[in-house]
């Protein structure tokens, strides 16, 4: 312990400089913590918040939709929906369909925000099984949608590009196989109806 108080008495300057440069160090240190724990924060923010597009359909004897729903933990904003046949592209999948009345629709999708658990209908249509018209829409809409690929770009509110939702309604062709083509009928016929396509 003597030899520290002597050799702090006999060279003062040094001493001054090596506890200078140990603050330094200790604030550069610093700096570098404080740079890598933000750094952990937002990368967990961006994990936190991150959406997940998922394209959903049903297909029952009386009912058909078609949705799209943010499973994830973070508002999810469509830059761009495109429902395509083959090459001929559309950004809805209403405008492919036949001209008879839906139990609801969405033709615009560029630029809807959906909340985390929430879900956006892109096409419903509902009636009763019952009805010989209804089934004749029901399956000319379903013969429709098979032929239809449907793909969500979208960002999270990052402005962060995630990676787009693709996906084949080719589902709804299962049950055509024994469904008669429909002819065309008067809207009016339609069973349980809500929205008509304009």
């Amino acid at each position: 312990m003597d030899k520290i108080v002597d050799l702090i008495r006999e060279q003062p300057d040094q001493i001054s400089a090596l506890a200078a440069v140990s603050a330094l160090f200790v604030s550069f240190l610093s700096i570098v913590l404080t740079v890598w724990a933000l750094w952990l924060q937002r990368r967990h923010n961006f994990k936190s918040l991150t959406p997940i597009a998922n394209v959903l359909y049903g297909d029952y004897e009386n009912l058909l939709e078609v949705k799209v729903k943010n499973s994830g933990v973070g508002p999810l904003i469509i830059e761009r929906f495109t429902a395509s046949r083959g090459s001929e592209k559309k950004h809805n999948i209403i405008d492919w369909m036949p001209d008879i009345t839906y139990s609801t629709f969405t033709s615009r999708l560029d630029g809807r925000c959906i909340s985390p658990d929430q879900e956006i209908v892109l096409i419903r249509l509902k009636g009763n099984q019952d009805d010989p018209d209804f089934r004749l829409r029901r399956d000319e809409v379903r013969r429709s949608l098979s032929e239809l690929n449907v793909q969500v770009r979208y960002r999270d509110i990052y402005d962060r590009r995630m990676k787009d939702e693709g996906r084949s309604l080719d589902w709804f062709a299962r049950r055509l196989a024994e469904a008669p083509v429909a002819k065309t009928l008067p809207p009016e016929s339609a069973g349980v109806s809500e929205v008509r396509k304009s």
